[in-house]
């Protein structure tokens, strides 16, 4: 079984480098598939299929501060102006569409092959199964964040989303880009199944879970707005076994919970880069959302020549689900429906184990609208760099509670980018190598 796995891993290399006949980075012909479920778990537990989280949509939200020139292009540059071409060369695969369809169309071959499987239970089939169809649906979500526009329930019918790919045949033609709604519905559906099929644990947090299912259902109802069903299903993922790391018990960062163990992590995901978010800068803007008292600010930062940095506490960054970002979704919902007094409670809930003991203070809010601008900021504070923030503008600012965010030079003071209200450089174009392969794609 080593030499079946090691011919999917070889060709799976190839990806980024293959021709095919249509360019969605899917696998070459040839490839041997798997027989055991164990060999499907093993293909769960592999760096494409745990590694899901694309590092460049660290660089283009406004908690980062880069100095990048404003000329020469590079792809980590591009993403920071907001160009919508990301790739310099169409020759390599493009990133965040490169490496999120090679996760589709590993998912692809488990959810293709896993029921038939040898040697299992039906029963743990389908969790395998359901896995899958997780991993899936949120490869399929960070695309639609990236290359489709913002969810806007008067347009989605019409508006472009992504290419379904359900298919692990190369030689098949690719589908055109479904609607936006249709995309989307989808994602829902697919999370929806592998919720049903779910186990309530698993090995480790890198595997999926019924609870995981359910915070990605409501992460993906709270980008559509839908505010009553991210509030149900956070409040579903919430019942799973959970612990809020009190920060007045550390000194330091390197004495937390490795990430592996990590009690507050729901769904483990992730960077293909090792290196993110260790010494990415904070923003300015981002900084005056913390105080003195706020131990987030003391532990998990430090401070060089350039600025005031992200630490690196132990193990692997996670860009997965936690049960904080539940707690601020519930909040978010609450506010919403002019529930302050729940809104409060959940910000309340995270605030006791962030904010240093001697300073600590419930926050109130006299009213909905001071309820949901508590809440937007403590989800600010909280998921700084935790791979929600692109997610976060696309949607504030689709209501119009986003601002420009501009780019700095702050030597010369000069403004080298700006990213205004409702631009369309929220929306990054099709990569040109997809385009080339497949030339009938709707563009952005």
């Amino acid at each position: 079984m080593k030499k079946i796995l090691s011919y999917i891993f070889s060709a799976l290399m190839l990806l980024g480098i293959a021709s095919c006949k249509d360019f969605l980075e899917v696998k070459p012909k040839g490839v041997i598939l798997p027989e055991k479920l164990s060999d499907y778990e093993n293909m769960l537990n592999s760096p494409t299929m745990t590694q899901t989280f694309p590092s460049a949509l660290m660089y283009c939200t406004d908690d980062y501060y880069g100095e990048y020139s404003p000329v020469i292009p590079g792809t980590v540059a591009n993403m920071y102006f907001w160009r919508r071409e990301i790739d310099i060369n169409d020759q390599v695969s493009p990133i965040i569409w490169g490496q999120l369809y090679r996760v589709i169309y590993d998912a692809n071959v488990i959810i293709k092959n896993a029921m038939q499987a040898k040697e299992a239970a039906v029963e743990k089939k389908k969790q395998v199964l359901g896995e899958a169809l997780l991993v899936r649906a949120e490869a399929y979500f960070t695309l639609l964040t990236v290359f489709a526009k913002a969810y806007d329930p008067a347009t989605a019918a019409t508006d472009p989303g992504l290419p379904l790919v359900t298919s692990s045949d190369v030689t098949e033609s690719t589908p055109p880009r479904s609607k936006l709604l249709a995309t989307l519905d989808t994602i829902v559906n697919n999370t929806v199944l592998a919720a049903e099929y779910l186990p309530t644990s698993n090995l480790n947090r890198y595997r999926g879970t019924q609870a995981a299912a359910y915070g990605l259902l409501s992460r993906i109802y709270l980008y559509m707005a839908d505010y009553p069903n991210s509030a149900k299903y956070a409040e579903l993922g919430l019942k799973a076994t959970h612990q809020l790391l009190n920060y007045n018990n550390y000194t330091s960062s390197r004495g937390m919970p490795v990430t592996d163990l990590n009690p507050e992590i729901l769904w483990q995901r992730a960077s293909e880069y090792y290196g993110v978010p260790t010494f990415l800068l904070y923003s300015d803007e981002l900084k005056t959302y913390f105080n003195a008292a706020d131990l987030r600010y003391a532990l998990l930062t430090g401070t060089n020549a350039k600025g005031v940095y992200r630490g690196a506490p132990p193990g692997r960054a996670n860009f997965g689900i936690t049960f904080q970002e539940l707690y601020l979704n519930v909040a978010e919902a609450a506010a919403r429906d002019n529930n302050v007094t729940k809104a409060m409670e959940m910000v309340n809930k995270i605030r006791k184990t962030r904010i240093k003991t001697a300073d600590y203070q419930d926050l109130t809010a006299a009213n909905p609208g001071a309820a949901l601008v508590s809440v937007l900021a403590e989800r600010r504070r909280e998921l700084a760099y935790s791979g929600q923030r692109w997610m976060d503008m696309k949607r504030l600012d689709k209501e119009g509670r986003m601002t420009e965010v501009i780019r700095l030079n702050k030597k010369t003071g000069d403004v080298l980018s700006t990213l205004k209200p409702h631009s369309k450089e929220y929306t990054f174009q099709i990569p040109i190598r997809v385009r080339r392969f497949n030339p009938q794609m709707e563009i952005n």
